[in-house]
């Protein structure tokens, strides 16, 4: 999963619609803090290889 996506499925969990507007639980926050995590992690990761990729190489 690229950074946008793990960030999607992050959103989507804490915005869900719960039975009648209930809470959100721990375990779902939890969730959600992790593929947060996981987003900025893919983020750095994918903004290296665009550097990486950029920079022309002498031989």
């Amino acid at each position: 999963m690229n950074a946008a996506e793990y960030r999607a499925a992050a959103e989507r969990l804490l915005a869900k619609d719960r039975d009648r507007y209930q809470a959100i639980t721990p375990y779902d926050f939890r969730k959600a803090e992790i593929l947060a995590q996981l987003a900025v992690s893919a983020a750095t990761s994918e903004a290296t290889e665009a550097r990486t990729a950029a920079q022309p190489t002498d031989a």
